[in-house]
């Protein structure tokens, strides 16, 4: 699960079925692919950090292990 993706786009108010429509991305599609269920394509990984210019991709696209979720809580 891409959690700093989905916490970029509750900040931005930018909900999955904006996003896929910018991108071209199908809402499906971009569900599962958020929730980790299914890899993103290269294109796409460009499409959305066009969406968010001023994050990295590795900000985006890092998402905490498991151990650092739960030191966390």
């Amino acid at each position: 699960m891409f959690y700093n993706l989905k916490a970029e786009m509750a900040r931005e108010k930018i909900t999955i079925k904006l996003l896929a429509e910018r991108t071209g991305i199908s809402y499906k599609s971009l569900k599962r692919k958020i929730s980790g269920d299914t890899e993103f394509k290269k294109s796409e990984i460009v499409l959305i950090k066009r969406e968010f210019p001023q994050y990295s991709f590795c900000l985006l696209y890092t998402s905490p292990s498991p151990r650092d979720r739960t030191r966390s809580r």
